[in-house]
């Protein structure tokens, strides 16, 4: 069972972010309930990621999540030096 969390960690990771998009395209819900829906499925994934064993999918979803949190992390700070988008 632990050797399949990598792919459930892979998993929950792609799912939060098409969830975070397609929240994001309707234009009707505040940032904060998507900041949070990012937040849940980033300590999801890293909760299944730590419990799975060594391997190719663990080193992969550990990048993964480090690449988008990152990048979430750039696009807030972009969106506060410039005043928005």
């Amino acid at each position: 069972m632990r050797k399949y969390l990598g792919w459930v960690s892979l998993g929950i990771i792609g799912f939060t972010f098409i969830l975070f998009a397609l929240m994001s395209m309707s234009g009707k819900v505040s940032g904060y309930v998507g900041t949070n829906v990012l937040i849940i499925g980033a300590i999801l994934a890293l909760v299944t990621d730590l419990l799975s064993k060594k391997g190719k999918f663990k080193a992969a979803s550990i990048s993964a999540l480090g690449i988008f949190v990152g990048g979430f992390i750039i696009l807030i700070l972009g969106i506060m030096m410039n005043g928005g988008l």
